[in-house]
């Protein structure tokens, strides 16, 4: 009993060292701009909550997800590089236009930082 005791502790701490690293870099706003504020929900928050925001500031999921960049990064990509699959997988539904290659040696990212993030709405890119 003690064995299973001691292996389910062990996994319990490692699934919230997992959980805790995933949110270690923090993302704030450079300015009060709508858009950078989208870009912070888009790499940290769940999907629900992003889509409120998006609803929030009348901006559709097509509209964002080719027109946003984030700190010069589309904003469906920037979300993917935040580790934000949720919201990657579901702004990439509506990206047009686009062809993804997946990088197998991506770096890991920096924990325990602090990245500003700022945003521009590019209006002349094609829907």
């Amino acid at each position: 009993m003690k064995k299973f005791q001691l292996v389910s502790c062990a996994v319990l701490l490692a699934i919230t060292a997992t959980a805790t690293a995933a949110h270690a870099v923090e993302y704030v706003a450079a300015d009060d701009n709508p858009a950078s504020k989208l870009c912070v929900s888009a790499a940290m928050d769940r999907p629900i909550k992003f889509m409120v925001e998006m609803r929030d500031n009348g901006v559709s999921k097509r509209y964002a997800a080719n027109k946003i960049t984030c700190n010069g990064t589309n904003i469906t990509s920037f979300a993917q590089q935040a580790g934000n699959e949720g919201n990657y997988k579901m702004l990439n539904r509506h990206r047009r236009g686009h062809v993804e290659i997946s990088d197998l040696a991506q770096l890991p990212a920096a924990n325990g930082q602090i990245m500003t993030v700022s945003s521009q709405v590019n209006e002349a890119a094609r829907p």
